[in-house]
């Protein structure tokens, strides 16, 4: 449990694989919340990022989860930047939102938990259908 950091390209290409998966995507969050989550050489490897495009696409992905737009009372994100990988999390409307995200896949994860129909709602999403990074205009 909570070593990722132990092996890391391999812990990453499960996660990945994992999340890629056409319908079991959602055991990619349990496989993070075991192997990544209290990880603290993982965490510390994670430098904080803005990542202001990824955030703009939580949200509306948090809007449509609670069938209204949102925004987060406080984010926090994280890229390991040497595998293009952003991690973190979110507050929004009294819950709490978890996200991974995969650069090189354009893929990504996120939970809301609580979500509105039980103990936490997954949806998998990409950037490329979504906003463009304000960084780059």
């Amino acid at each position: 449990m909570n070593t990722a950091s132990q092996d890391l390209p391999r812990h990453l290409g499960v996660l990945r694989e994992r999340m890629l998966h056409p319908t079991d995507y959602e055991l990619a969050l349990n496989y993070f919340l075991e192997e990544f989550a209290g990880d603290m050489k993982f965490l510390d490897a994670s430098e904080p990022d803005a990542a202001p495009h990824l955030l703009a696409v939580l949200a509306h992905v948090a809007s449509k989860a609670l069938g209204r737009k949102v925004a987060f009372d406080e984010a926090k994100l994280f890229l390991l930047r040497e595998h293009r990988f952003y991690h973190g999390n979110a507050a929004v409307a009294g819950r709490v939102l978890l996200f991974f995200y995969f650069q090189e896949a354009d893929t990504g994860l996120a939970a809301l938990i609580p979500g509105t129909r039980g103990a936490m709602e997954v949806a998998r999403f990409r950037l490329t259908a979504g906003l463009p990074d304000p960084r780059k205009n």
